[in-house]
Protein backbone atom coordinates (compact mmCIF):
# COMPACT_ATOMS: atom_id res chain seq x y z
CA UNK A 1 0.00 0.00 0.00
CA UNK A 2 1.47 3.76 -1.24
CA UNK A 3 1.32 6.30 1.39
CA UNK A 4 1.37 10.07 -0.83
CA UNK A 5 4.25 12.06 0.56
CA UNK A 6 1.00 14.69 1.64
CA UNK A 7 -0.11 11.99 4.50
CA UNK A 8 3.57 11.53 5.29
CA UNK A 9 3.84 14.95 5.87
CA UNK A 10 0.81 15.00 7.68
CA UNK A 11 1.81 12.36 10.32
CA UNK A 12 5.71 13.89 10.77
CA UNK A 13 4.23 17.31 11.53
CA UNK A 14 1.75 15.76 14.11
CA UNK A 15 4.25 13.47 15.75
CA UNK A 16 6.81 16.74 16.11
CA UNK A 17 4.08 19.24 17.81
CA UNK A 18 3.01 16.41 20.41
CA UNK A 19 6.92 16.18 21.59
CA UNK A 20 6.88 19.41 21.54
CA UNK A 21 3.90 19.85 23.83
CA UNK A 22 4.98 17.31 26.34
CA UNK A 23 8.29 18.51 26.40
CA UNK A 24 7.86 22.35 26.81
CA UNK A 25 4.25 23.16 28.00
CA UNK A 26 2.34 23.06 31.60
CA UNK A 27 0.48 19.77 32.63
CA UNK A 28 -2.38 18.80 30.04
CA UNK A 29 -4.45 16.02 29.07
CA UNK A 30 -4.44 14.99 25.79
CA UNK A 31 -7.78 13.45 24.15
CA UNK A 32 -7.01 10.68 21.35
CA UNK A 33 -8.81 11.57 17.89
CA UNK A 34 -8.55 7.67 17.01
CA UNK A 35 -7.50 5.33 19.22
CA UNK A 36 -7.45 2.70 17.38
CA UNK A 37 -4.60 3.96 15.53
CA UNK A 38 -2.67 4.28 18.20
CA UNK A 39 0.29 1.69 18.72
CA UNK A 40 1.51 1.46 22.21
CA UNK A 41 3.54 -0.65 23.91
CA UNK A 42 1.93 0.10 26.85
CA UNK A 43 -1.25 2.37 26.46
CA UNK A 44 -1.80 3.71 30.26
CA UNK A 45 1.71 6.00 30.84
CA UNK A 46 4.87 5.92 29.73
CA UNK A 47 8.03 8.60 30.63
CA UNK A 48 9.78 10.83 27.60
CA UNK A 49 13.31 12.00 28.18
CA UNK A 50 12.74 14.86 30.39
CA UNK A 51 11.60 13.67 33.53
CA UNK A 52 9.60 16.24 34.61
CA UNK A 53 6.77 15.49 32.34
CA UNK A 54 4.39 12.57 32.21
CA UNK A 55 1.66 11.51 30.39
CA UNK A 56 -1.14 10.05 31.59
CA UNK A 57 -2.64 8.12 28.42
CA UNK A 58 -7.14 7.78 29.01
CA UNK A 59 -8.67 4.45 28.63
CA UNK A 60 -7.72 2.49 24.97
CA UNK A 61 -9.96 0.12 23.27
CA UNK A 62 -6.43 -1.79 22.67
CA UNK A 63 -5.19 -4.56 24.87
CA UNK A 64 -1.94 -3.59 26.42
CA UNK A 65 1.43 -6.16 25.68
CA UNK A 66 3.84 -6.90 27.96
CA UNK A 67 6.91 -5.26 28.45
CA UNK A 68 7.87 -1.13 28.59
CA UNK A 69 8.87 0.73 25.17
CA UNK A 70 8.45 4.09 23.69
CA UNK A 71 4.67 4.93 22.36
CA UNK A 72 4.09 5.65 18.14
CA UNK A 73 1.68 8.23 17.89
CA UNK A 74 0.15 8.08 14.12
CA UNK A 75 -2.73 9.69 14.25
CA UNK A 76 -3.31 13.34 15.79
CA UNK A 77 -3.68 14.54 18.78
CA UNK A 78 -5.83 17.19 20.26
CA UNK A 79 -4.42 19.19 23.05
CA UNK A 80 -6.43 20.55 26.38
CA UNK A 81 -4.16 22.88 28.54
CA UNK A 82 -5.13 22.25 32.33
CA UNK A 83 -4.29 26.14 34.29
CA UNK A 84 -4.15 24.00 38.03
CA UNK A 85 -4.28 20.65 39.63
CA UNK A 86 -7.80 20.37 41.55
CA UNK A 87 -7.92 18.23 44.53
CA UNK A 88 -9.57 14.72 44.11
CA UNK A 89 -11.48 12.17 46.14
CA UNK A 90 -9.74 9.14 45.59
CA UNK A 91 -10.19 5.91 47.88
CA UNK A 92 -7.40 3.24 48.75
CA UNK A 93 -6.44 0.48 46.44
CA UNK A 94 -5.93 -1.89 49.56
CA UNK A 95 -9.61 -1.35 51.51
CA UNK A 96 -12.35 0.87 49.75
CA UNK A 97 -13.67 1.53 52.81
CA UNK A 98 -10.54 4.10 53.75
CA UNK A 99 -9.65 7.41 51.57
CA UNK A 100 -6.16 8.90 51.56
CA UNK A 101 -5.02 12.07 53.68
CA UNK A 102 -2.56 14.28 54.87
CA UNK A 103 -1.09 14.69 58.53
CA UNK A 104 -1.11 18.34 59.68
CA UNK A 105 -0.08 20.09 63.25
CA UNK A 106 -3.48 20.79 65.18
CA UNK A 107 -2.00 24.80 65.69
CA UNK A 108 0.46 26.19 62.91
CA UNK A 109 1.20 30.15 62.82
CA UNK A 110 3.63 31.91 62.08
CA UNK A 111 4.66 34.62 64.61
CA UNK A 112 5.42 38.59 64.24
CA UNK A 113 5.68 41.82 65.92
CA UNK A 114 4.07 45.66 65.43
CA UNK A 115 7.45 46.98 66.06
CA UNK A 116 11.03 47.05 64.34
CA UNK A 117 13.89 46.95 65.70
CA UNK A 118 16.90 44.51 65.76
CA UNK A 119 16.83 41.09 67.55
CA UNK A 120 18.89 40.45 71.03
CA UNK A 121 18.57 36.92 72.01
CA UNK A 122 16.71 34.10 71.51
CA UNK A 123 15.90 32.42 73.89
CA UNK A 124 14.18 29.05 72.44
CA UNK A 125 16.09 27.81 69.52
CA UNK A 126 14.36 26.16 66.52
CA UNK A 127 13.32 22.57 67.67
CA UNK A 128 12.56 23.39 71.08
CA UNK A 129 9.34 22.74 73.49
CA UNK A 130 7.83 26.21 74.53
CA UNK A 131 5.28 26.78 76.74
CA UNK A 132 2.39 28.98 76.92
CA UNK A 133 3.16 32.64 77.52
CA UNK A 134 7.14 32.09 77.40
CA UNK A 135 9.14 35.02 75.76
CA UNK A 136 10.96 33.17 72.38
CA UNK A 137 13.08 36.15 71.18
CA UNK A 138 12.76 39.45 72.04
CA UNK A 139 14.34 43.12 70.31
CA UNK A 140 16.40 45.68 71.70
CA UNK A 141 14.76 47.24 74.48
CA UNK A 142 17.02 50.07 76.36
CA UNK A 143 15.50 52.93 75.50
CA UNK A 144 11.99 51.48 76.44
CA UNK A 145 13.32 50.02 79.89
CA UNK A 146 14.69 53.77 80.21
CA UNK A 147 11.22 55.11 79.22
CA UNK A 148 9.19 52.86 81.25
CA UNK A 149 11.47 54.02 84.36
CA UNK A 150 11.39 57.46 83.89
CA UNK A 151 7.49 56.98 83.90
CA UNK A 152 7.43 55.09 86.59
CA UNK A 153 9.05 57.94 88.40
CA UNK A 154 6.84 60.43 87.23
CA UNK A 155 3.76 58.68 88.45
CA UNK A 156 5.23 57.78 91.93
CA UNK A 157 6.10 61.54 92.49
CA UNK A 158 3.62 62.67 94.93
CA UNK A 159 5.17 65.36 96.62
CA UNK A 160 3.01 68.10 94.89
CA UNK A 161 0.09 66.14 95.34
CA UNK A 162 0.67 65.63 99.05
CA UNK A 163 1.75 69.49 99.50
CA UNK A 164 -1.74 70.76 97.98
CA UNK A 165 -3.83 68.32 99.78
CA UNK A 166 -2.04 69.57 103.20
CA UNK A 167 -2.63 73.51 101.83
CA UNK A 168 -6.44 72.48 101.77
CA UNK A 169 -7.19 70.53 104.92
CA UNK A 170 -5.04 73.96 106.52
CA UNK A 171 -7.09 76.69 104.53
CA UNK A 172 -10.54 74.34 105.54
CA UNK A 173 -10.06 74.78 109.22
CA UNK A 174 -9.00 78.75 108.75
CA UNK A 175 -12.08 79.45 106.98
CA UNK A 176 -14.67 77.49 109.27
CA UNK A 177 -13.01 79.49 112.43
CA UNK A 178 -13.26 82.38 110.87
CA UNK A 179 -17.04 81.93 109.77
CA UNK A 180 -17.51 81.67 113.04
CA UNK A 181 -15.98 84.68 114.49
CA UNK A 182 -17.47 86.43 112.22
CA UNK A 183 -20.85 85.19 112.84
CA UNK A 184 -20.33 85.32 116.74
CA UNK A 185 -18.12 88.06 117.51
CA UNK A 186 -17.66 89.82 113.94
CA UNK A 187 -13.88 89.99 115.22
CA UNK A 188 -13.09 89.00 111.61
CA UNK A 189 -13.77 91.67 108.80
CA UNK A 190 -16.00 90.31 105.40
CA UNK A 191 -13.23 91.47 103.02
CA UNK A 192 -10.96 88.69 104.87
CA UNK A 193 -12.96 86.21 105.06
CA UNK A 194 -13.78 86.53 101.28
CA UNK A 195 -9.88 86.24 100.69
CA UNK A 196 -9.49 83.22 102.96
CA UNK A 197 -12.75 81.76 100.97
CA UNK A 198 -10.58 82.25 97.55
CA UNK A 199 -7.52 81.36 98.62
CA UNK A 200 -9.22 77.86 99.70
CA UNK A 201 -11.61 77.56 96.09
CA UNK A 202 -7.69 77.88 94.47
CA UNK A 203 -6.20 75.19 96.96
CA UNK A 204 -9.15 72.72 96.16
CA UNK A 205 -8.68 72.97 92.52
CA UNK A 206 -5.07 72.55 92.56
CA UNK A 207 -5.48 69.71 94.46
CA UNK A 208 -7.93 68.54 91.69
CA UNK A 209 -5.71 69.39 88.83
CA UNK A 210 -2.64 67.20 90.73
CA UNK A 211 -5.33 64.52 90.87
CA UNK A 212 -6.28 63.95 87.43
CA UNK A 213 -2.56 64.87 86.45
CA UNK A 214 -1.48 61.74 88.64
CA UNK A 215 -3.82 59.50 86.77
CA UNK A 216 -2.90 60.78 83.66
CA UNK A 217 0.75 59.92 84.76
CA UNK A 218 -0.26 56.50 85.43
CA UNK A 219 -1.51 55.97 81.98
CA UNK A 220 1.83 57.03 80.70
CA UNK A 221 3.39 54.85 82.61
CA UNK A 222 1.17 51.93 81.75
CA UNK A 223 1.42 52.94 78.02
CA UNK A 224 5.24 52.50 78.56
CA UNK A 225 5.10 49.00 79.82
CA UNK A 226 2.86 48.04 76.87
CA UNK A 227 5.59 49.81 74.45
CA UNK A 228 8.39 47.59 76.52
CA UNK A 229 6.05 44.79 76.09
CA UNK A 230 5.92 44.67 72.28
CA UNK A 231 9.90 44.02 72.01
CA UNK A 232 8.81 40.38 73.30
CA UNK A 233 7.66 37.89 71.07
CA UNK A 234 5.18 35.36 73.44
CA UNK A 235 4.23 31.75 72.74
CA UNK A 236 0.55 32.13 72.05
CA UNK A 237 0.26 28.44 73.11
CA UNK A 238 2.66 25.35 73.75
CA UNK A 239 4.12 23.48 70.99
CA UNK A 240 7.44 23.59 69.17
CA UNK A 241 9.48 26.27 67.35
CA UNK A 242 9.81 25.00 64.25
CA UNK A 243 11.26 28.44 62.47
CA UNK A 244 13.26 31.61 63.33
CA UNK A 245 14.02 33.31 60.47
CA UNK A 246 16.24 35.79 61.72
CA UNK A 247 19.83 35.63 64.14
CA UNK A 248 20.73 37.40 66.99
CA UNK A 249 22.14 41.30 65.83
CA UNK A 250 20.10 41.32 62.75
CA UNK A 251 17.78 43.78 61.98
CA UNK A 252 13.87 43.00 62.12
CA UNK A 253 11.45 44.56 60.08
CA UNK A 254 7.92 45.28 61.32
CA UNK A 255 5.13 42.57 60.60
CA UNK A 256 7.23 40.35 58.91
CA UNK A 257 7.42 36.41 59.55
CA UNK A 258 9.66 36.04 62.21
CA UNK A 259 9.04 32.32 64.26
CA UNK A 260 7.15 29.60 63.18
CA UNK A 261 5.02 28.02 66.12
CA UNK A 262 3.04 24.30 65.78
CA UNK A 263 1.20 22.30 68.37
CA UNK A 264 2.04 18.51 67.03
CA UNK A 265 0.54 16.92 70.56
CA UNK A 266 -2.83 16.96 68.39
CA UNK A 267 -3.06 16.50 64.43
CA UNK A 268 -5.51 16.44 61.79
CA UNK A 269 -6.15 14.56 59.00
CA UNK A 270 -7.31 16.44 55.86
CA UNK A 271 -9.54 13.90 53.72
CA UNK A 272 -11.07 14.55 50.61
CA UNK A 273 -14.54 12.81 49.79
CA UNK A 274 -17.26 12.76 47.20
CA UNK A 275 -19.32 10.96 48.94
CA UNK A 276 -19.87 12.41 51.98
CA UNK A 277 -23.35 12.66 52.61
CA UNK A 278 -24.31 8.84 51.93
CA UNK A 279 -21.83 8.27 55.44
CA UNK A 280 -23.60 10.92 56.96
CA UNK A 281 -20.43 12.26 58.65
CA UNK A 282 -20.79 14.65 61.30
CA UNK A 283 -18.86 16.54 64.03
CA UNK A 284 -17.87 14.82 67.39
CA UNK A 285 -18.34 11.39 65.13
CA UNK A 286 -15.15 8.77 66.11
CA UNK A 287 -13.20 7.48 63.15
CA UNK A 288 -10.21 4.67 62.81
CA UNK A 289 -7.03 6.09 61.18
CA UNK A 290 -4.04 4.37 59.50
CA UNK A 291 -1.27 7.04 59.66
CA UNK A 292 2.12 6.21 57.87
CA UNK A 293 5.26 6.12 59.70
CA UNK A 294 8.28 4.64 57.74
CA UNK A 295 6.79 1.76 55.99
CA UNK A 296 4.43 0.81 58.50
CA UNK A 297 0.82 1.91 59.58
CA UNK A 298 0.20 3.69 63.19
CA UNK A 299 -3.69 2.98 64.67
CA UNK A 300 -5.18 5.69 65.53
CA UNK A 301 -8.28 7.20 66.58
CA UNK A 302 -9.58 10.49 65.79
CA UNK A 303 -12.79 12.06 65.97
CA UNK A 304 -14.08 14.56 62.51
CA UNK A 305 -14.04 18.05 63.96
CA UNK A 306 -15.11 19.78 60.80
CA UNK A 307 -17.55 18.39 57.94
CA UNK A 308 -18.16 21.64 55.33
CA UNK A 309 -21.51 22.11 54.31
CA UNK A 310 -20.63 23.09 51.14
CA UNK A 311 -18.83 21.02 48.38
CA UNK A 312 -15.83 22.60 46.50
CA UNK A 313 -17.59 23.29 42.79
CA UNK A 314 -13.84 23.16 40.95
CA UNK A 315 -12.87 19.63 42.53
CA UNK A 316 -16.27 18.49 43.13
CA UNK A 317 -14.62 17.57 47.10
CA UNK A 318 -15.44 17.70 50.56
CA UNK A 319 -12.46 18.05 52.79
CA UNK A 320 -13.23 16.23 55.98
CA UNK A 321 -10.59 17.38 59.07
CA UNK A 322 -10.24 14.80 62.00
CA UNK A 323 -8.59 15.45 65.31
CA UNK A 324 -6.34 12.76 66.82
CA UNK A 325 -4.14 12.53 69.87
CA UNK A 326 -0.29 12.52 69.22
CA UNK A 327 0.92 13.39 72.70
CA UNK A 328 3.49 10.58 72.24
CA UNK A 329 5.19 11.93 69.26
CA UNK A 330 5.37 9.50 67.17
CA UNK A 331 3.48 10.81 64.08
CA UNK A 332 5.48 13.44 62.03
CA UNK A 333 3.19 15.82 60.10
CA UNK A 334 3.43 15.95 56.27
CA UNK A 335 2.69 11.95 56.67
CA UNK A 336 -0.16 10.52 54.69
CA UNK A 337 -2.47 8.54 56.11
CA UNK A 338 -5.86 6.91 55.75
CA UNK A 339 -8.99 7.21 56.83
CA UNK A 340 -11.67 4.98 57.76
CA UNK A 341 -15.05 5.37 56.29
CA UNK A 342 -18.08 4.62 58.86
CA UNK A 343 -20.87 2.40 57.73
CA UNK A 344 -24.59 3.64 57.12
Amino acid sequence: MKVSVSMKRYFIISSVLAVFALVFLNPFELELCNPSKLVVINPFKFELFNPFRQLLVKESKMPAPKGNALVILTTPLSIKKIDSIQPTALRSKDDPDYVPGIVEPFMDVTLGLFVPGRINRILFAEGRKVRKGQTILYLDKSQEELEAARRKMIWQNRSELILAQVTVRTLTESLKLNKELYDETRSVSKEELDKLSLQWEAAVAEQNRLIVQEKREKVEYEMALIALESRFLKAPFSGVVEKVVLKEGEIYQSSQPLVRLIDSDRCLITANLDDTRSYRLQQGMIVDLLINVGETEVKKRGVIIKVPQVVDPASGVMQVKVSFDNSDGSIKPGVTGRMRLPKM
